[in-house]
């Protein structure tokens, strides 16, 4: 009597089934700094309308992720199962993340980083590893620092601590 296993899941696989956790987890992390950007300044009126102003960016980050984790992660994931190697989008969803720090209010640093991360890791757990994954893996996390950073020097400086 033979005994087979059955085969393991692709790595793809699970990064698929991370990837709307992770997605969920960066608009809440990214409407979260808004918030903190908007309402947290400790200046009163510091806004016209910050009601206004955080729905617009809300705005941006929800039409950022469903590109990013709609479309451009599902790609990503499905070139990534066919040639098992991990493929430039990765690096360069993760380089305009780092990228667009500098315009932190549009909340898309967060965004663009995790699904840098989301294809990178996929892309280290692949057969046919260049590199590219987890130097996806690592820009991502450099923006997601320097997102954080900004918002925090942001608001030391308003608050007149720095």
């Amino acid at each position: 009597m033979t005994t087979t296993s059955a085969p393991s899941a692709p790595p793809v696989t699970s990064a698929r089934s991370i990837g709307w956790p992770v997605a969920v987890g960066a608009v809440a992390f990214a409407v979260a700094l808004n918030a903190l950007g908007i309402w947290g300044d400790g200046t009163p009126d510091g806004e016209d309308s910050p009601l206004l102003s955080f729905l617009v960016v809300c705005g941006f980050i929800g039409v950022a992720a469903v590109l990013v984790f709609g479309l451009f992660v599902p790609r990503g994931l499905k070139r990534l199962a066919a040639t098992d190697r991990a493929g430039v989008g990765a690096v360069v969803m993760s380089c305009l993340a780092l990228v667009f720090v500098v315009a932190f209010w549009t909340g898309l640093p967060p965004i663009l980083a995790a699904g840098g991360i989301v294809l990178g890791h996929a892309g280290r757990t692949a057969a046919r590893r260049s590199g590219l994954g987890t130097a996806a893996t690592v820009i991502g996390i450099l923006a997601l620092v320097a997102d954080v950073a900004i918002y925090v020097s942001d608001w030391l400086s308003t608050n007149g601590m720095i």
